[in-house]
């Protein structure tokens, strides 16, 4: 899934070099200014849903999941249990990742930086976020609720776009 996004944002890159957008004699990166209105989107729209606090939406997912997950869910022993609940597992969290918000970040921050970083960083953030929710959701849960998760990642999602604004303006 990474690799795509950052095929993707790599590719409108190269479509904006290759027909430029000039206004009164500047060029203006496209890409970049997309990047940082698809970076401000997501995070006011995280930070609106973190706000109107709608924990029926937020349980309606959980059902889903736990719904998606079950059906997955073998007895556990064995080479072919094992290859089945990794193959369901990438199946899932696939789909579950084609089209969402991390998925379109990427493309953006792909379309405005280097694509190696891109990649690094979105596996490095993917796995470090995979295994807090392996390892520790229900624990972590505890202690931080949704609503928390939502504000930080809203904000976060400013920041991104702060600085690739800070880096069309300089």
């Amino acid at each position: 899934m990474t690799i795509i996004s950052v095929v993707l944002g790599r590719a409108f890159h190269y479509v904006d070099g290759i027909i430029p957008f000039s206004f009164g004699g500047t060029d203006f990166p496209v890409d970049d200014i997309a990047a940082a209105c698809l970076l401000v989107y997501y995070g006011v729209t995280t930070l609106l849903d973190a706000a109107s606090g709608d924990d029926e939406k937020i349980n309606e997912e959980q059902e889903e999941a736990e719904l998606a997950v079950s059906k997955f869910s073998g007895n556990g022993a064995g080479v072919m249990s094992a290859a089945g609940t990794i193959a369901s597992t990438f199946v899932l969290v696939f789909v579950a990742e084609w089209g969402d918000k991390s998925f379109f970040s990427t493309i953006a921050l792909a379309a405005a930086s280097s694509p190696l970083g891109v990649i690094a960083g979105s596996l490095a953030g993917h796995a470090i976020a995979t295994l807090i929710a392996v390892l520790g959701g229900s624990l972590l849960g505890t202690f931080l609720s949704e609503k928390i998760i939502a504000y930080i990642g809203g904000s976060l999602f400013l920041a991104f776009a702060a600085i690739t604004i800070v880096e069309i303006v300089t």
